[in-house]
């Protein structure tokens, strides 16, 4: 008798063994199922502050892991950056009081600066770049960088057809056939050169560092040059360097190779000590400094209104430059701000634009 339910319990572990790993199996189906909506639902049903998770670099599809890696990038864009660099832009303190509309600067400002200049004894004048100009209208300049990196992302962007500026990551792919279309697109194209961050960060295979030799840091920078070497490249901007650009030995050589090409460069201003700037001036190498970044957040009501942040500052110092990436978001906003423009008085140009109106 007490054998029987023991025999009754062994006839019935297989039912169960199978019962469990039906439920097993169709757990995994339902997991599946969701993974599957999150990655392949449609954009506009994106939120428009998305999480990132990192990427799985074992994807057996490159395309698809060049997406993920590039949102990943894009993502974490900000955190090699110094914090106070991304709170406020730079503004003169009379620009931040209030006054009774959007003016431009007035001619006899820069014309009694140029004067000085002109005055002063030497065959060579001194470099000098401006923070002020006299316009007929106010001139904005819209660089995205990490363009080359997220497939899908960089075509959005250069579906847009407009007078933007188009900064490429140097170990992106298919980098050539991006900054041909762009440029048929009416994009200026730059080089996003990884340069080393202050914080502990692995995010480019050929980043800049300020432990390499002089001799590494050329040839680094021939390297990524030499990726565009069909494609008309007007300058470079930082992409992370809070550390290298406060580093004036190494920072440069940089600027010494792009003095020799005559190519300019944009400081990011990932960091408010960097030396972009000072050395610009030593060097004779065109200059310009980020005023805005649009989107440090993946939101659509935040980029707009850092937009017209730099509509503003535009318009009280004759030019702006904002930076943004190509996130979901600011391909939105940057559509939808470009059927406005004929409306604003705003006149959106390449960067070089501002670069030989602010360079003196």
């Amino acid at each position: 008798m007490t054998d029987k339910p023991q025999n009754v319990f062994k006839a019935l572990v297989p039912y169960l063994s199978a019962a469990l790993l039906a439920l097993l199996l169709f757990l995994f189906f339902l997991a599946g199922v969701w993974v599957g909506y999150l990655k392949y639902r449609p954009e506009q049903n994106e939120p428009k502050s998305a999480v990132v998770e990192i990427p799985d670099t074992t994807a057996s599809d490159e395309t698809a892991y060049t997406d993920e890696i590039g949102d990943f990038i894009l993502h974490h864009e900000y955190f090699a950056a110094d914090p106070e660099v991304l709170e406020q832009p730079d503004l003169p303190e009379e620009m931040l009081l209030p006054d009774s509309g959007m003016q431009n600067v007035l001619a006899q400002n820069v014309d009694a600066l140029m004067g000085q200049i002109n005055q002063q004894a030497g065959e060579v004048q001194p470099t000098v770049i401006l923070d002020k100009i006299t316009v007929d209208k106010p001139l904005l300049a819209i660089v995205i960088d990490d363009m080359g990196i997220n497939h899908k992302r960089t075509e959005d962007i250069i579906s847009l057809k407009a007078p933007l500026t188009s900064s490429f990551l140097t170990y992106g792919s298919n980098l050539t056939e991006f900054a041909e279309e762009a440029k048929e697109s009416g994009h200026e194209i730059m080089i996003h050169v990884p340069m080393e961050p202050k914080v502990k960060a692995n995010l480019a295979p050929d980043t800049m560092l300020t432990t390499m030799t002089d001799d590494e840091i050329r040839a680094l920078f021939a390297q990524m040059l030499d990726k565009f070497v069909d494609i008309k490249v007007s300058g470079i901007n930082n992409h992370m360097g809070s550390k290298f650009t406060e580093d004036k030995e190494k920072l440069g050589i940089v600027m010494a190779e792009l003095q020799k090409r005559g190519m300019f460069f944009l400081d990011s201003k990932t960091t408010a000590s960097s030396k972009g700037r000072e050395l610009a001036l030593e060097d004779k190498v065109d200059y310009a400094g980020r005023d805005v970044f649009l989107d440090n957040e993946n939101n659509y009501d935040y980029i707009m209104k850092q937009l017209q942040k730099a509509e503003q500052i535009a318009s009280r110092k004759g030019f702006a430059i904002a930076i943004c990436h190509p996130k979901s978001q600011t391909y939105l906003v940057l559509k939808d701000w470009l059927n406005t423009l004929d409306d604003k008085n705003i006149e959106l140009v390449h960067l070089s634009k501002i670069i030989e109106e602010t360079n003196k």
